[in-house]
C-alpha cells in the first residue's frame, strides 16, 4: 500500500473519530445559558445581601431615569447609592448552583404563564454614547443564540470533519490519480506568472480568514478551557483584525480572477457530461471526459468562491460597521449567513486543495511552476490541450466529432 493511501486512512480515522464526538455532543449536549457572575450589596456594617443589591440597583436605575428626563445626565456621575443607604455593589465570579437556578427560571407554572408578557423589544434609558445601548431586550437575540450555539457551531464540526473524513477515505480507497500514459517529459504552459501570483494571494488571504474566523467562532467553547481568558482575549483581538485585514487582498484577488477566468468558467453542455462520468476520477485508463481549460469541478470551485466570496463581503461589511445602516435583526441574519457560507466554502476549498496536491499526480505544478506535463493536459483537459498545441489526435476529439 502506498504512503498516500496510508496517510488518507490516518486522516479518515482521525477525522471520523472527531466527527463522531461532535455528532454525539450535538445530540446529547445541553445548551443552557447559566449565570457566571453574582452581585451583592455591602452595607455600612459590612453585611452582604442580595436583597440590598436588588434594592440599590432599582434605586440607581430610577435616579438615572430622573436625570435623563430632567436633562442633567451630561457630565454627572451616576455611580451613587441612589438612596440606598451608602451601599456598595460588589460583583463576584461564580454563582451558587447556577444550573439549578437557570432550570428554575424555565419552570413556568400554569398560574404564572398567563401573566407573563410575550417576548417583545424593550427600549429603556442609557447614558452610554453608542448606538442601541438603550435596547434592553430584543427577542431575535434568542433565535440568533439558538442557531449560533447549536446548529451552526455543531454543524460546522460536521462540515469540516465530515469533509476531511470523506477526502481521507477517498484517498485511502482510490489512491492518487495517476497519469495513465506516464509523464511525457515535456510541458506546456497552463497559467501565467500573473495568474499564479493572484491565485496564491487570494488563497493565502482565504487561509488566514478561515483560521481567524474559526478562532472567533470556536474560541470560547474550545480554546478558553485550554489557554485561559487572557490568552484567548489577545488571540481573539488579533484574529478579528487579521480577519478584516485579509478580506482586502481576498476581495481584490477574486475580482482579478473574474477578469481572467470568467469566460472560461461559463457553463456548457460538456460540464454535464463531465459530471455524469465523475470527471474520470474513478478509472485509470486515461479515458476521461473532454474538458476545455476548466472542467466542471473547477467551475464549481470558481463560482463557489465568486458567489460565496461576494456574500461574505456583503455580510462582513454589515458586521464591520454595526448599526451604521442596519439594526439587530439584519446584523444577526448577516452573522449567521456569514458563518454558514464560510464553513461551506472551507469544505469546498478542502476538496480543491486535495485534488490540486496529493489527490492527482501532476496537478500541483499548474499553479506552482505554471507548466503541466503534456500527457496530463491531454488526459484531463483534452480540448484545451488540442487548442494550445494544435494536436488533433482522434483520442482528444469531442464524441460528436469522432467518425466510425
Amino acid at each position: 500500500m502506498s504512503a498516500a493511501r496510508i496517510a488518507g486512512g490516518i486522516v479518515a480515522l482521525i477525522a471520523g473519530l472527531l466527527l463522531t464526538v461532535v455528532v454525539v455532543i450535538s445530540f446529547t449536549g445541553e445548551n443552557l445559558v447559566q449565570p457566571e457572575v453574582s452581585v451583592a450589596g455591602i452595607s455600612r456594617d459590612g453585611a452582604a445581601s442580595r436583597l440590598v443589591a436588588a434594592e440599590t440597583l432599582i434605586a440607581r436605575s430610577n435616579l438615572l431615569g430622573d436625570r435623563v428626563r430632567a436633562g442633567t445626565t451630561r457630565g454627572q456621575s451616576v455611580d451613587t447609592d441612589g438612596g440606598g443607604g451608602g451601599v456598595d455593589l460588589v460583583f463576584r465570579d461564580g454563582v451558587a448552583a447556577p444550573r439549578q437556578l437557570t432550570s428554575s427560571w424555565l419552570q413556568i407554572g400554569e398560574s404564572e404563564a398567563p401573566i407573563l408578557p410575550e417576548a417583545r423589544r424593550i427600549e429603556g434609558i442609557s447614558s452610554l454614547p453608542y448606538e442601541n445601548a438603550a435596547s434592553f431586550e430584543q427577542p431575535g437575540g434568542r433565535t440568533w443564540r439558538g442557531l449560533h450555539n447549536d446548529p451552526v457551531r455543531y454543524g460546522g464540526g460536521w462540515i469540516i470533519f465530515g469533509a476531511l473524513a470523506a477526502l481521507g477515505l477517498f484517498l485511502f480507497a482510490r489512491g492518487r490519480i495517476q497519469i495513465a500514459e506516464g509523464e511525457a517529459g515535456t510541458t506546456i504552459e497552463r497559467f501565467s506568472a500573473t495568474e499564479r501570483a493572484n491565485h496564491w494571494m487570494t488563497a493565502s488571504a482565504f487561509v488566514v480568514m478561515a483560521l481567524t474566523g474559526l478562532v472567533i467562532l470556536y474560541g470560547k467553547p474550545v480554546l478558553l478551557p485550554l489557554i485561559g481568558e487572557a490568552a484567548l482575549s489577545d488571540l481573539a483581538w488579533g484574529s478579528a483584525w487579521l480577519h478584516m485585514g485579509s478580506a482586502v487582498p481576498f476581495v481584490i484577488g477574486v475580482g482579478v480572477m473574474v477578469v481572467f477566468w470568467l469566460l472560461h468558467n461559463l457553463p456548457t453542455r460538456l460540464d454535464w457530461e463531465w459530471l455524469k462520468r465523475g470527471g474520470g476520477m474513478l478509472r485509470d485508463d486515461g479515458n476521461n471526459p473532454p474538458a476545455r481549460k476548466f472542467n466542471a469541478g473547477q467551475k464549481i470551485v470558481f463560482w463557489g468562491v465568486v458567489l460565496g466570496g461576494s456574500a461574505l463581503l456583503v455580510s462582513g461589511l454589515v458586521l464591520m460597521y454595526p448599526f451604521l445602516f442596519f439594526g439587530y435583526d439584519t446584523m444577526q441574519t448577516a452573522q449567521i449567513s456569514h458563518v454558514v457560507i464560510a464553513l461551506l466554502m472551507i469544505a469546498l476549498i478542502f476538496g480543491h486543495i486535495y485534488i490540486g496536491t496529493i489527490g492527482m499526480v501532476g496537478a500541483f505544478s499548474a499553479m506552482w511552476s505554471g507548466n503541466v506535463d503534456r500527457n496530463w493536459a491531454k488526459e484531463h483537459h483534452s480540448i484545451w490541450y488540442r487548442k494550445v498545441t494544435g494536436d488533433h489526435d482522434a483520442d482528444t476529439q469531442l464524441p460528436e466529432e469522432r467518425t466510425t
